[in-house]
């Protein structure tokens, strides 16, 4: 009798040790799985209606449409008053890529400014997010005003293309010019028509 409740606790003894390796296996696999999860965010812009997402490098549409929207009023509504300010928000937010261009060019335009006492406006009428591209672009009117109150309007675009890094947005390129978004599909028909005219003086 004594032998074999000495077996049997032997017995229960192995499976107790099997089973506590197996729960501290899961645990330290539990563990791994949690310091490498790629933590979602989800966040409400207050530019936009949507709710927006990011994570460590990545994030949706409604996100990154807000950061453009953000950036093209910034940089668009300029006056001698707080061009300095400008720089000093949109600094943080540029790569080491386009850093010093984007400086560079805001210093240009702020000495511009200064020296000619203009105000620049900029309205947004749309904001449009290419998945081919990753571009967010925000088209609107831009309105440049003088000493003498005369204020010209034109459509304006301002291109942007956003990473994210660390959670963070980084601007790593951006361009602006006049007219209407230059998406993929548009610049694709531009030079197809300009092909189109180069056949036919060609041809002629």
């Amino acid at each position: 009798m004594f032998l074999k409740s000495w077996q049997g606790t032997q017995l229960e003894n192995r499976w107790q040790r099997f089973l506590i390796a197996v729960l501290v296996l899961s645990n330290l696999l539990l563990a791994v799985a949690a310091f490498s999860r790629n933590t979602v965010v989800a966040i409400q812009p207050p530019t936009l209606s949507e709710t927006a997402e990011v994570s460590r490098n990545q994030a949706t549409q409604p996100y990154l449409e807000s950061w453009g929207l953000y950036l093209a009023e910034l940089m668009g509504n300029v006056t001698p008053g707080n061009v300095s300010f400008i720089r000093v928000a949109i600094e943080p937010l540029l790569s080491p890529a386009v850093y010093q261009q984007v400086v560079d060019a805001l210093e240009i335009q702020a000495r511009q400014i200064r020296e000619d006492r203009v105000t620049l406006k900029f309205q947004p009428r749309q904001v449009e997010y290419e998945y081919e591209t990753g571009h967010v672009f925000v088209t609107g009117y831009s309105l440049v005003s003088g000493p003498s109150g005369d204020e010209q309007r034109q459509t304006r675009t301002y291109e942007f293309d956003i990473d994210i890094e660390q959670y963070r947005p980084k601007l790593s390129w951006m361009d602006t010019y006049e007219g209407q978004a230059r998406t993929k599909r548009v610049r694709e028909k531009l030079t197809q028509e300009q092909n189109r005219r180069v056949n036919d003086a060609n041809q002629n």
